[in-house]
């Protein structure tokens, strides 16, 4: 197991957080009796979420959602970092149609795979510095696998390249509508194996390569540890990812919790919206329990590897967030789990109007960091 570091918010971080070395004894409870949210999202954060909400995003068309996230992104949210070495890249993907057997596809789905290696999806990967980090970190966007790209995430991977002191491999994956559930998980483990398979060529050790992602990202990155939930895939992981980084995590789409019941407004990830991403990404409604959806629903998830897990007062996702890290914990798993009770999901796009964006970005950073030597 490797020795490493508690990570170090900065100054004045009031959040209440459940944060033990990675060596140390884990505890069974998820936060310790902690609050799980502040009384009051933290104000700038909230101005930014009722602004927002005056043109709902989920009623926004695909297309042009995608560009406001963008837009977004560039407006509000980190500024570019500067890397030693930045390369572009395409790799081929040849998979896409799944074999779950109970569940049907409708011909469109099934038309717009193939097993040709027509299809390339990109990876940009970010090299901090010189003297390369030994560990590397294959990263999956956000955006409920309907929006979000390389270029929404690009300033976000350059901050925690820089200040988690690892090499970042940023990963395009096909998005639905037009590609809709599993042919997000099948890039994702395609990628992940074309970046095995070619760690010399790409010039970092393959004895540390993790995985992780935001939102969804965070699910795409938990799923590759998990081999088991990929026997219905034609395609399946050939390495187990060294660690998984999983920052407010798209764990389960029934939406059956509290949280995912009260946070329907005044936030950027509201219930409708994730109800919008739903019906964007799966065939059928009926398939919101297949592990491979919902991996919380996983009979066992002792396959993973050591964890980090961000969740957030002011998410949707955070009942089934910290559901999944205590079910890590129970299982064995070596996790820390961070939460930041007066924080919203979405936070780390709009740090350059609220300051504790920006720290608890911060916060994410050290923990990434905290996976070196």
């Amino acid at each position: 197991m490797d020795n490493v570091n508690k990570p170090t918010p900065l100054p004045q971080d009031k959040s209440s957080t459940d944060k033990p070395s990675l060596n140390e004894p884990l505890q069974s409870e998820p936060l310790q009796g902690k609050r799980l949210q502040a009384p009051k999202l933290e104000a700038k954060q909230l101005m930014v979420a009722k602004w927002l909400s005056l043109a709902p995003l989920y009623k926004l068309p695909v297309t042009l959602f995608r560009y406001v996230f963008l837009a977004i992104d560039r407006v509000l949210g980190l500024t570019k970092i500067e890397m030693d070495k930045v390369i572009n890249l395409t790799v081929p993907v040849s998979t896409g149609t799944p074999l779950l057997g109970t569940i049907s596809l409708n011909e469109h789905s099934a038309s717009d795979s193939s097993h040709t290696i027509a299809n390339r999806i990109k990876l940009r990967i970010y090299h901090p510095s010189s003297t390369k980090p030994q560990k590397t970190l294959v990263y999956f966007h956000g955006g409920g696998g309907v929006i979000g790209s390389i270029n929404t995430h690009d300033h976000f991977c350059r901050y925690l390249a820089k200040h988690g002191n690892m090499n970042i491999i940023s990963v395009g994956y096909r998005l639905a509508p037009e590609h809709k559930f599993p042919i997000p998980i099948c890039d994702a483990i395609e990628a992940w194996n074309y970046i095995n398979t070619n760690h010399q060529q790409l010039n970092i050790n393959p004895q540390h390569i993790g995985v992780g992602g935001d939102s969804a990202g965070g699910y795409l990155a938990c799923i590759i540890g998990l081999h088991s939930l990929q026997t219905s895939l034609p395609v399946q992981a050939k390495v187990k990812p060294a660690f998984q980084f999983l920052i407010y995590p798209m764990v389960d789409l029934q939406g059956l919790t509290e949280s995912y019941r009260r946070f329907n407004k005044q936030l950027i990830l509201t219930r409708d919206l994730m109800d919008y991403f739903r019906l964007k990404y799966l065939h059928s409604l009926d398939e919101v329990t297949l592990p491979l959806v919902s991996p919380l629903q996983a009979a066992d998830i002792s396959e993973s590897p050591k964890s980090y897990i961000l969740t957030l007062g002011y998410d949707p996702l955070r009942d089934d967030g910290i559901a999944y890290a205590q079910r890590l914990k129970a299982a064995g798993i070596n996790t820390q789990h961070q939460h930041l009770d007066d924080c919203m999901h979405g936070f780390i796009s709009i740090t350059k109007l609220s300051a504790r964006a920006k720290q608890a970005t911060h916060n994410i950073a050290m923990g990434l960091n905290s996976f070196n030597e």
